[in-house]
């Protein structure tokens, strides 16, 4: 039996109001994933709303029961899922100095009682569960400081930092964000590229404090976010979409190219998020990583940005969990992307002379496109986010059918270590190249699933002004 407590900054009615809302499950309870109907009179005795839980292809249908519930002090619900069995969970609020002590304990029955009862690891796993799910609760009753909740954050106003923002999807965030009325920061280490990018946002009526600082520089990194949050006066969105690639063979790249790649895009991560950190915890925060599939599969020819990709979604997961059972209010979320046309390819430094082809793969998506994720992300934060409807279906055949898919990465890559004919170090590794474009000359498309979250984001704003 897992039980675990959290604290509410609200008052017990507020907290059971929530609880008291089919419709707000999804929200906060873990792998909820959609109410399809609810009886009229919940939380009575006896009423139900039925949902799915989990997601293609391992979903299924039933229906959550309440057992017991005395307003607003406690509910007890008992949750059905076939062919898995049901489990019971009670929730109990006490009211406490300046809030609600909110505790749960799920007791599995049926089929899962043997797989539960008594096992150790099992248990620990509905621990973790239920504490992700308590930080849910607590972060849909508190909302943001003006009393939104904070899975429809509002954009006007809103102090972003965004590193690798003077070109590519940095720098179309921002173009997204200032049309949207927040304040923005850009970060990056080419001075050139960044007022280009300043111009360039002016020109769309949009404007941004520029950053010259370098992610693998730590002092310089953590002396311009303090710059940038003392001229916006704090800081309640972090981006962070600085990278660098060097293309070649593991055992053919140069290891400074290789440590070069991990600084950038992992240790240059974990550095910004620690700095811009306190920051957030302050304002209640959102932390947004421009993450790739290349974190959730293999990439051939790009050994130290797959490693730094996945890297990242490690120290994510553990961070965020990190962070809730301490009781933040911060959110951290990831978008991988697939392939996307910016500066990274045309810039693409190689460690032996040869090049991917162009564009480097069959299907490329606009920076705007994953703007577009990234800014939907910051409205209602998710743990993670894959862009693109290809994207999702590479990872999601790599994870089913891994060995026909690492045959065909196998010839993929003996094709792209014979084309192209750039000479070694001549790309963008150590040092910022380009001035203020989003794109790299491929040309890009827009993922039908990012087409469908901004239809849905653009309905739930509709429907928020009534």
């Amino acid at each position: 039996m897992a039980r675990n407590r959290v604290h509410v900054d609200a008052t017990p009615e507020e907290v059971f109001a929530v609880l008291a809302d089919p419709e707000r499950y999804p929200d906060w309870v873990v792998g909820a994933a959609g109410i399809r109907d609810e009886d009229s009179e919940f939380p009575a005795v006896g009423s139900r709303f039925h949902h799915k839980v989990g997601s293609w292809p391992v979903g299924v249908k039933d229906y959550t029961e309440v057992m017991e519930v005395e307003p607003p002090h406690r509910i007890v619900l008992k949750a059905k899922a076939r062919p898995l069995g049901t489990a019971t969970i009670e929730i109990d609020l006490h009211e406490s100095a300046g809030g609600t002590e909110v505790e749960m304990e799920e007791v599995p029955g049926d089929r899962l009682t043997s797989l539960f009862v008594g096992n150790p690891v099992a248990d620990t796993v509905l621990r973790v569960r239920n504490a992700e799910a308590l930080a849910r609760l607590k972060r849909l009753v508190e909302g943001t400081p003006e009393g939104e909740p904070i899975h429809e954050r509002s954009l006007p106003g809103q102090r972003v930092l965004i590193t690798g923002g003077s070109s590519g999807i940095g720098l179309a965030v921002a173009e997204g964000l200032v049309r949207e009325g927040a304040q923005v920061a850009i970060l990056a280490r080419n001075e050139l590229g960044l007022t280009a990018a300043k111009r360039k946002l002016a020109e769309q009526g949009g404007e941004a404090i520029t950053i010259a600082a370098d992610v693998t520089d730590r002092e310089a990194l953590a002396a311009g976010i303090e710059k940038a949050v003392g001229e916006m006066g704090g800081l309640d969105v972090l981006v962070t979409s600085a990278a660098s690639l060097s293309f070649g063979r593991f055992t053919e790249t140069d290891p400074e190219d290789f440590e070069q790649t991990v600084d950038t895009v992992l240790r240059g991560t974990v550095d910004t998020v620690r700095a811009a950190l306190p920051h957030l915890e302050r304002s209640r925060g959102a932390i947004v990583c421009v993450g790739s599939i290349a974190g959730r599969m293999p990439l051939p020819g790009m050994a130290a940005y797959t490693t730094s990709k996945h890297g990242l979604v490690g120290f994510l997961d553990t961070v965020r969990i990190e962070l809730e059972e301490a009781g933040s209010s911060v959110t951290l979320s990831l978008v991988n992307p697939g392939a996307v046309d910016t500066p990274l390819w045309s810039n693409l430094e190689s460690s032996t002379g040869l090049l991917p082809p162009e564009p480097p793969f069959p299907s490329v998506y606009s920076p705007e496109s994953v703007a577009a994720a990234v800014i939907t992300t910051i409205r209602h934060p998710r743990d993670e986010l894959t862009a693109g409807g290809l994207a999702r279906a590479q990872v999601l055949f790599y994870s089913y059918f891994g060995g026909v898919a690492k045959r065909a990465m196998q010839a993929l890559a003996r094709l792209e270590h014979t084309a192209g004919d750039r000479p070694a170090g001549e790309g963008a590794l150590r040092e910022g190249k380009g001035a203020g474009e989003t794109e790299g000359g491929f040309g890009g498309r827009q993922s039908a699933a990012v087409k469908a979250l901004g239809a849905w984001d653009g309905m739930l704003r509709v429907i928020g002004r009534g």
